[in-house]
């Protein structure tokens, strides 16, 4: 039986571990983050940490695979950029975290893309951000680019850590639903 639990704390450190990859993908984008957080949360179910539903696995997938072929068509300079993406990737994990306080994955999402949008405007105001010019359609293409994928991770990323303070503190989130 041992065994069995080492393994569940395999599938842990390791769910844990890619979450924390991601975290810094957000902000390096070398690597499509949102796979590794998609990865990380199926570790974490594995783990039986927490307990996702099929159809919230299954359309965080298909988020996750739509960021897949759009990082995929996108120029390869464009892709691997990473202009901004501090200002961003803080920005989406904020407004995640300020959505999670609505207990709900719609609040974390509307939150992350905000906060995706108030990082590129607060980038496009600093010198190393002019050239993308705040109400051009460039800054508009640039932040679709580097927004979308952002929210997502983060998204994945606050659903496996919202399951976690749901299944390990029930009582404290039912007070409040």
């Amino acid at each position: 039986m041992e065994t069995a639990n080492d393994i569940i704390i395999i599938w842990l450190v390791i769910g844990l571990v890619l979450m924390a990859v991601s975290l810094y993908l957000i902000v390096r984008p070398y690597f499509p983050a949102s796979a590794t957080a998609y990865a990380g949360l199926w570790m974490m179910k594995w783990s039986h940490v927490i307990h996702p539903a099929d159809w919230l696995m299954t359309s965080w997938g298909i988020a996750v695979a739509m960021v897949l072929v759009i990082d995929m068509l996108q120029p390869r300079n464009l892709a691997r950029c990473t202009n901004g993406m501090t200002y961003i990737g803080i920005g989406a994990i904020v407004g995640m975290m300020v959505g999670m306080t609505g207990l709900s994955y719609l609040w974390m999402v509307v939150g992350a893309a905000v906060g995706v949008i108030a990082g590129g405007y607060v980038y496009a105001r600093t010198p190393a951000g002019k050239p993308i010019g705040f109400p051009s359609a460039r800054f508009f293409q640039y932040l679709c680019a580097k927004g979308f994928p952002a929210v997502v991770t983060a998204t994945v990323i606050g659903i496996a850590f919202m399951l976690w303070i749901i299944e390990q503190h029930p009582v404290a989130t039912i007070q409040y639903m």
